[in-house]
């Protein structure tokens, strides 16, 4: 099974053109502006929106590991790109003309869904460094 997915994980392009996409998507969400109507929300106890960072960013680090599979050490590379995209996105919207605000709250759970995301990416793929 590992055999059929380390394969399955050589199609580059594919991985590759779906992060692009992806950041693009996240790029445009993290600046667009507000919708004046909107509802604050909750998960449980925790803010609505900080759900949604840590998801963005543990799915964004999946996805930067799968675009850089075939490089040399692809974990430290999609951990780097997803915290260079989620710290940048954070510190743009210190700008006034996005209409958005800095939260180090955000910033926070971008972290914790990309440190999240690579201890399982390191669980699931350890026997790559055996082989």
């Amino acid at each position: 099974m590992r055999k059929r997915i380390h394969h399955w994980l050589q199609a580059k392009r594919f991985f590759k053109s779906l992060a692009i996409f992806a950041t693009l998507g996240v790029v445009y969400l993290s600046l667009k502006p507000p919708s004046p109507d909107a509802q604050p929300w909750e998960f449980l106890w925790f803010r609505g929106d900080l759900v949604l960072h840590f998801s963005c960013y543990f799915g964004l680090t999946f996805l930067y590991f799968f675009a850089f599979y075939m490089l040399t050490h692809p974990l430290m590379k999609a951990l780097f790109a997803s915290f260079f995209l989620g710290s940048s996105m954070e510190f743009l919207q210190l700008i006034p003309v996005f209409q958005r605000f800095f939260d180090w709250q955000d910033l926070l759970a971008n972290t914790l869904g990309l440190v999240i995301s690579s201890i399982v990416i390191k669980g699931f793929f350890n026997y790559s460094d055996s082989e």
